[in-house]
């Protein structure tokens, strides 16, 4: 587009890293058909991917005062949950340290003592199973290509479960496609009795694994949705209503 100003094209170890402008929007892309983070630039912690905010159908069930990011990206999780929820101390991890600085210079990504990042693969990092527990667990890996074939291994959930409290949840952006992947289903099932999931009309499929089964009405999830809406800056009902059980 004419519009479009770049703003930073650089590349590290793991290939292209590169920050488009568009108007009142702002871009992170990791190769020329890809676009991994979206901002506007003037309030970056309203989420404007479909899926991100799927994600965040996490805070309907669980109340966090830790939470864990795999996938740094722009940092627009981060930002959407230092908005959203008072107090609350996260950590993310992210392989690219380019990717990380430019979190912080170009997507306001926020800093504060409650905000640590760890420059990690992040497979290493739940294995060292060196964290604090966290009630909230958001697995983004991808590359400019594909999901990162990481997160769909057993491993990496067994990892994943044993860094979540008792009642914590694991959250997932995955593709469509992996509905039907038997290896990632039957790993799930053996830590977590409560597994939803939310297609989005972008091909992602969100999973959402609670440690604990969810007691919940729709009546409730749709009230707590509406109060969340003002801190998110949108609403959750959107996403709440493709949230589906996963069996």
């Amino acid at each position: 587009m004419n519009s479009d100003s770049i703003l930073f094209d650089g590349r590290d170890d793991w290939g292209q890293v590169q920050v488009i402008e568009q108007g009142s929007q702002r871009l992170l892309c990791f190769g020329p058909s890809d676009e991994q983070s979206r901002i506007i630039t003037k309030q970056p912690w309203v989420l404007q991917h479909e899926y991100t905010r799927a994600m965040l159908l996490g805070l309907l069930f669980v109340q966090p005062k830790r939470a864990l990011v795999l996938g740094v990206g722009g940092g627009c999780l981060i930002s959407a949950l230092v908005h959203a929820v008072k107090g609350i101390k996260i950590t993310g991890v992210e392989l690219r340290p380019l990717v990380t600085e430019m979190a912080r210079t170009h997507f306001r990504m926020p800093q504060s003592k409650r905000i640590d990042i760890v420059h990690q693969e992040a497979g290493a990092f739940l294995a060292a199973g060196e964290h604090k527990k966290v009630d909230l667990l958001f697995a983004d890996l991808y590359g400019a290509d594909a999901v990162d074939d990481v997160q769909l291994q057993p491993r990496f959930i067994d990892d994943a479960a044993a860094l979540l409290k008792e009642q914590g949840m694991l959250v997932l952006n995955c593709w469509e496609e992996h509905r039907y992947h038997d290896g990632l289903k039957t790993a799930l099932a053996a830590h977590f009795p409560h597994c939803h999931s939310c297609p989005t009309a972008d091909g992602n499929l969100v999973i959402l694994a609670g440690r604990t089964s969810q007691t919940l009405s729709l009546a409730q999830l749709r009230e707590k949705a509406q109060q969340l809406a003002p801190k998110l800056g949108y609403p959750l009902a959107d996403s709440l209503g493709r949230l589906e059980p996963w069996d």
